[in-house]
C-alpha cells in the first residue's frame, strides 16, 4: 500500500529576513507581488488587523483572479513530489509581512492537499509579527503610489523590481532624481528593510552618475518631508551651483562655519 503523501507548509514574511530552513526538497511560492496586498490596495480597513486565518481576509485573498489556479498548480506539484519521494516535502509560501496573503494561501493549499489524501502540517512563522501598514487606502491618495501603479504620469529614469527612479516635478537642477520604493512606507524609519532596498537602488544609480551629489531623505513635516511615501533625492552638485542645503545656507563662509559648529 503506497505511503500517505506528507507535506509541511510554512507561511512567512520575506520582510523579516527570517525564512524557514529545511533539509530535503523545498517548493517555494512567492505571493508578495500577487493577490491582495493590504499595504497598497484600497480595501475595507477593518480587515488589516486580522490575519489570513480570518474568513473575511481569506475570502478577500482567494477572490483575487488567478488565486485558485495558483493554489491548484502548487498543490499538484507538492503532491507529485511527495508521492514520488515517499517522504515529507516542504512547501514555503511567503508574502511581505507573513500575516495575510501567505497565511490564507497556505491554509487553502493545505485544504487542497488534504482533499486528495495528503497528510499536511501547517506552520505560520510570522503571523504574530506587528502590523506595519495600518492604512490600506493609502494607494489611492499617495501620488507616488499612483506613479508606481501607472495611474499618474511621471518621467521614469530607471525601474527595478522593488523601486523606480523618476524626475521630480520642479527639481532643483537638471540631474535631480527621486528613487522611490514600489511598496508604500511613509518614511525612512517605518520599515528598515524597505529603506535599505531603496537606498541600495539610490546608491546604484548615484554611482553611475559619477559626480559629487547629495543623497537626501527626510522624515516628517518639520524635516521638510512633503510627500509621505519614502523617497531618496539624488542631487548632482557642481562648483558654484548655488544650491543651499536645508540646514546649511552656504551663502557666506560665516553661515557655513556656524552650521559646522
Amino acid at each position: 500500500m503506497p505511503a500517505t503523501p506528507q507535506v509541511v507548509i510554512t507561511s512567512y514574511g520575506a520582510r523579516w529576513n527570517d525564512p524557514p530552513r529545511h533539509n530535503g526538497p523545498v517548493l517555494k511560492l512567492d505571493v508578495s507581488g500577487t493577490l491582495w496586498d493590504p499595504a497598497a490596495t484600497a480595501i475595507t480597513q477593518d480587515l488589516v488587523p486580522h490575519t489570513g486565518l480570518h474568513p473575511d481576509v481569506r475570502n478577500h485573498v482567494l477572490a483575487t483572479p488567478g488565486a485558485g489556479q495558483l493554489i491548484g498548480d502548487t498543490g499538484r506539484d507538492a503532491l507529485a513530489l511527495a508521492q514520488r519521494r515517499g517522504k515529507p516535502v516542504h512547501l514555503d509560501v511567503h508574502c511581505w509581512y507573513g500575516r495575510h496573503r501567505a497565511v490564507a494561501v497556505a491554509e487553502e493549499a493545505a485544504n487542497w492537499l488534504r482533499s486528495r489524501g495528503a497528510d499536511v502540517t501547517v506552520v505560520h512563522r510570522h503571523i504574530t509579527r506587528p502590523i506595519v501598514h495600518r492604512d490600506p487606502t493609502i494607494g489611492e491618495t499617495c501620488v507616488f503610489c499612483r506613479i508606481v501603479a501607472g495611474s499618474e504620469p511621471a518621467a521614469v529614469v530607471r525601474e527595478w523590481g522593488d523601486a523606480l527612479a523618476i524626475k521630480p516635478r520642479g527639481g532643483v537642477n537638471a540631474g535631480h532624481t527621486l528613487v522611490i520604493p514600489r511598496r508604500h512606507v511613509d518614511s525612512a524609519i517605518v520599515d528598515p528593510t524597505i529603506t535599505a532596498l531603496t537606498m541600495a537602488r539610490a546608491a546604484e544609480l548615484g554611482a553611475e552618475l559619477g559626480c559629487d551629489l547629495n543623497v537626501i531623505t527626510s522624515v516628517g513635516a518639520l524635516a521638510t518631508q512633503t510627500v509621505f511615501h519614502l523617497h531618496v533625492h539624488l542631487v548632482p552638485r557642481t562648483a558654484d551651483d548655488g544650491l543651499p542645503l536645508p540646514w546649511t545656507p552656504q551663502q557666506t563662509a560665516r553661515s557655513a562655519a556656524a552650521a559646522l559648529s
